[in-house]
């Protein structure tokens, strides 16, 4: 995908590079059913609906963004990774459910750096993935690890929210020297001990109803903006632009979406609840070497601020920054966050140039 200054032109479709062919050990789950009867013709225009619904997000907020499809060895399969700009290396991931598009609010705030935001496998325009078979954090060190091997980068800063903050912190906890820097952007989801539980969450990993919950998809962009309310608040949703919610409507009618969403919930959550083996313990959070940076809406409702300061206090050198918002700050205030997240992963550089 090519889109070029504030008023966007379009060269062609989806502007993709050719994947890196990387070969894994392991077979990727077969799709569900239903995502089985879904004709050819019905899946491409899916994904197509999709890519147009990013071309006009990005287009929103004049980013000027290139699409490639990368081939991960853990788990073997393709991932559609974002990249805007030249610099060093900044990695986005996205939380539950969402793709690497939603980091547009953010993107054109982060100057100076070659962004890279991956959809992470099930989601997005990545491969479908089933999660069941393997621990939580096992795949977060696996996929991560294996799209800094694929992207060819032995170092990097990674930026996540939600999901993606637990995903950062654990690839930081068993390769060190691969994260120069980590900054979690609100409750990194399981990650902590403290965390609130949500009734769709509680729907989506409960026997026997999950299956159905995890298919209730809102109909239009305007009922998807009312059903993140919750999730987000109000304040970010009023900032937030129609094409946004566009883009998360559409994503979740994408066939493997259910099956990445509830195997990936049920994995964090036991009706509702978080699965203990998912958290850091006090002496894991102390052995943490590298730079972590926690950024905190004062109202997340997946966890109050204090689950990040016993974080912050545990993690040598670990700094914590409330600010106001709720679960997605960067949507409140992507200005502020940007401008925090500079300072921060620009600190470990400049002490280790001086």
């Amino acid at each position: 995908m090519r889109l070029t200054g504030g008023d966007a032109t379009f060269s062609g479709a989806y502007r993709r590079r050719p994947a890196r062919r990387i070969v894994g050990r392991n077979r990727l789950r077969a799709a569900p059913r239903w995502d089985r009867v879904l004709n050819a013709h019905e899946m491409s225009h899916r994904r197509r609906a999709l890519q147009e619904a990013e071309r006009r997000l990005f287009d929103r907020f004049g980013i000027a963004v290139e699409s490639r499809d990368v081939r991960l060895a853990d788990p073997p399969l393709r991932v559609r990774v974002l990249e805007s700009g030249t610099g060093p290396p900044l990695i986005l991931i996205h939380g539950s459910g969402m793709t690497a598009a939603t980091w547009a609010p953010l993107m054109p705030h982060l100057s100076g750096r070659r962004l890279l935001a991956l959809d992470l496998p099930g989601f997005g325009l990545s491969d479908p993935y089933d999660y069941s078979g393997r621990p939580l954090r096992s795949h977060a060190v696996a996929q991560l690890r294996s799209l800094l091997d694929a992207l060819e980068l032995e170092q990097a800063d990674i930026v996540g929210t939600s999901l993606g903050g637990m995903w950062a912190l654990n690839l930081a906890a068993a390769h060190p020297r691969r994260v120069r820097a980590v900054v979690s952007i609100g409750a990194p989801a399981v990650a902590l001990p403290g965390t609130r539980r949500d009734p769709m969450f509680t729907m989506i990993t409960t026997p026997g109803i999950g299956g159905l919950a995890v298919r209730l998809r809102p109909p239009t962009t305007g009922s998807a903006r009312r059903g993140l309310v919750r999730a987000l608040g109000k304040a970010a949703v009023a900032r937030t632009p129609d094409e946004w919610f566009e883009v998360t409507r559409l994503s979740m009618g994408v066939p493997g979406w259910s099956r990445a969403m509830r195997s990936h919930m049920c994995l964090a959550l036991r009706v509702g609840r978080p699965r203990p083996e998912n958290l850091f313990g006090d002496e894991e959070l102390r052995r943490l070497e590298t730079p972590v940076l926690f950024i905190w809406g004062d109202r997340d409702r997946y966890g109050g601020s204090e689950m990040g300061r016993r974080a912050a206090e545990l993690i040598p050198g670990a700094r914590l920054e409330v600010v106001p918002g709720n679960h997605a700050p960067f949507l409140d205030d992507p200005e502020r966050c940007a401008a925090l997240i500079e300072g921060f992963v620009e600190a470990p550089r400049a002490a280790r140039s001086s």
